[in-house]
């Protein structure tokens, strides 16, 4: 083995070492994450769509369990009692059965710019909030599958991966069960593994072939997909940081996109080359017998410093360019975002690592942001759109 070989090897067990180690600070005793999030009688009617009082009535009645409470008395409720109580209550906060999940790719090329960190808060976000939800990471990176708590190299030996499934040399057809359970009981995902990059070779290697073969290649996540799209209410994709074949796959499988900018000038300026790369490929897609027409496309500016002199003028320069794409809110840079997710964490399954009022300003942020999407997607089911909006359920 060469000296080159022999040194990446050693870097790279050091590190999952490493690795293993915190996960065994951060998850303790038993190295997994597990959901320890409950929810006051405030909290909770809120994310559910009522009062407290409401709810309160709807336990004296018998209508729902009496909650849950602490050595002091404090009522409290945990993920699952919330879907209990929508299902008590006749609340449905998704789409109808015979309809489709909506699809989002959270895409940009540049690097650092919060790909995995949004997708990862915004399928939690969702997740408190009712929907079914679907992680589809598509990056051999792996971050997004890493803050779900499985470590690719794992899946090293296990034939029931995204990349089998992909790749045209592989028998393995089933892309249901490439779908793992994650901490949250509402969020499943299909993780990145280490045989995805070979995916790429493999289908980049159609080709040579032409005709079918490449058609099939660009399909082939479209097509899994296809298969599991009743099963949930929203399926994010976090794409590789790349167009190859993987990313073209992303692009012809999206449904909707969302573009993350931050408010610099190189990022802002390589998002132009972007969005100008995604318009020529679609035409590649579309010249493939690919058709791609998204139901929304949004940019999202991230990691906002608003103390910065620089970021606020290019914050106003993305407004008047981003005009009826950009969400009306950015995602302010926090150090609270950073400490979650060292900690394999997002905001909403973790604890205020500074002042609770600094996790208060960071949380509610995020919420706005991602009820703008939020918004797109229910726009996006007849059944929820602002025209006919079926989320209020059944009074309590």
């Amino acid at each position: 083995m060469s000296f080159t070989v022999n040194t990446l090897r050693n870097v790279t067990t050091a590190c999952q070492q490493m690795r293993d180690h915190i996960k065994t600070i951060v998850f303790r005793p038993d190295n997994h994450k597990t959901l320890d999030i409950t929810f006051g009688p405030t909290v909770a009617a809120e994310l559910i769509g009522r009062t407290p009082e409401a709810l309160a009535k709807a336990e004296a009645k018998g209508r729902l369990p009496q909650p849950k409470q602490q050595a002091n008395g404090r009522r409290y409720y945990t993920l699952e009692d919330l879907t209990q109580i929508r299902e008590a209550l006749g609340i449905h906060v998704g789409k109808q059965a015979d309809e489709d999940a909506v699809v989002l790719a959270v895409q940009n090329f540049k690097g650092g710019v919060g790909k995995s960190t949004i997708t990862k808060h915004l399928a939690d976000y969702l997740a408190l909030h009712g929907y079914r939800v679907l992680v589809i990471d598509c990056d051999p990176q792996a971050s997004t599958t890493t803050m779900f708590d499985i470590q690719p190299e794992t899946l090293i030996d296990d034939e029931q991966t995204l990349g089998a499934f992909l790749s045209p040399r592989s028998t393995f057809s089933d892309f249901s069960q490439t779908i793992r359970d994650t901490p949250w009981p509402t969020i499943k995902i299909v993780p990145s593994s280490l045989g995805l990059q070979d995916a790429e070779w493999d289908l980049t290697a159609t080709l040579r072939e032409g005709g079918q073969a490449v058609r099939e290649g660009l399909q082939a996540l479209r097509i899994g997909i296809a298969s599991v799209t009743k099963d949930f209410d929203v399926i994010l994709l976090d794409p590789p940081p790349a167009m190859g074949f993987l990313g073209l796959n992303v692009m012809a499988a999206a449904t909707g996109l969302l573009i993350p900018v931050p408010a610099r000038q190189l990022d802002y300026l390589s998002t132009i080359h972007f969005m100008d790369t995604i318009a020529d490929n679609i035409e590649i897609l579309e010249e493939n017998g690919t058709p791609v027409d998204y139901g929304f496309i949004r940019v999202v500016c991230s990691a906002f410093s608003p103390s910065k002199p620089g970021e606020n003028d290019m914050w106003r320069i993305m407004q008047a360019t981003y005009a009826g794409l950009l969400l009306g809110q950015p995602i302010l840079a926090s150090e609270e975002i950073k400490n979650a997710t060292q900690a394999f964490r997002s905001i909403y399954e973790s604890k205020p690592s500074a002042s609770h009022q600094t996790y208060t300003r960071c949380r509610d942020n995020l919420d706005a942001v991602f009820a703008e999407v939020e918004q797109q997607i229910r726009q996006q089911w007849p059944s929820t759109s602002l025209t006919a909006d079926s989320s209020v359920g059944v009074a309590a």
